[in-house]
């Protein structure tokens, strides 16, 4: 475990409450994963059959295809891409108010890393796959009893609730649904918010961190307390066992 993250939990299991947001299309503007894969290195027709039809999940698609990447143009591919410009201001606030934040990824450090260098956020804590030298993946998150996802994020969100620690989660997409069920309060757009509203299940919509952070900061005692409303009524997916 790195540096980051041994910091990251010493603060975070005390605390009253924790931010974890996820990154691809949630801090970056759009999903850098997605991007490089389905530019330099796409899945076989059978692979994206099978994790559409919800036979397989995330790492069989990462093993038909970022495992091939050519780095040094996937690493282009990432310079090119933008994040959410009201984010570094969260992140600020964040930590002005004593709110632990970690990053809770299904995509990879090597392009996650890059982006936060150029953007001066290398020492926030992430939660999120590895590609150790070309042509070989490292999951160093995984779920051991599940390979639905690579990195899981439901068991970040499940270690700090079952500190009583309350959690605010931020996402859009499809590994989003499943961490969404083990957190307190979500801020969803995409198909994570498609997923909630098809669910019946509370959340608060956004378009950009300035929106969040104006919504946590309007109710931070309630939030720190458990008794903001829009609480998440999700049941945890059957694939989440631990």
């Amino acid at each position: 475990m790195s540096s980051r993250l041994q910091a990251f939990w010493s603060g975070a299991l005390s605390a009253p409450l924790v931010v974890l947001s996820d990154f691809d299309f949630t801090i970056s503007q759009v999903d850098v994963g997605d991007l490089i894969t389905t530019t330099l290195c796409p899945p076989s027709i059978e692979t994206i059959q099978r994790v559409k039809g919800g036979e397989a999940g995330s790492r069989v698609w990462y093993m038909d295809s970022m495992v091939r990447v050519d780095l040094a143009k996937a690493e282009a591919i990432a310079d090119g891409v933008a994040i959410d410009p009201a984010f570094p201001a969260f992140v600020s606030w964040c930590r002005a108010e004593s709110i632990p934040l970690a990053v809770v990824s299904d995509g990879f450090g090597f392009y996650i890393s890059r982006i936060f260098g150029r953007e001066g956020l290398s020492d926030l804590p992430v939660f999120c796959n590895e590609m150790p030298e070309p042509g070989r993946l490292a999951w160093p998150n995984a779920n051991p009893v599940c390979d639905r996802c690579a990195c899981c994020k439901p068991n970040v969100a499940r270690r700090l609730r079952e500190r009583g620690v309350r959690v605010v989660y931020i996402g859009d997409g499809t590994s989003d649904m499943y961490a969404s069920a083990f957190a307190d309060w979500v801020f969803a757009k995409g198909a994570l918010a498609e997923f909630l509203m098809e669910q019946g299940s509370p959340f608060f919509p956004f378009d950009s961190f300035a929106e969040i952070q104006a919504k946590l900061a309007a109710e931070l005692p309630a939030f720190r307390s458990g008794e903001a409303r829009g609480q998440v009524t999700l049941s945890p997916s059957p694939h989440c066992t631990f």
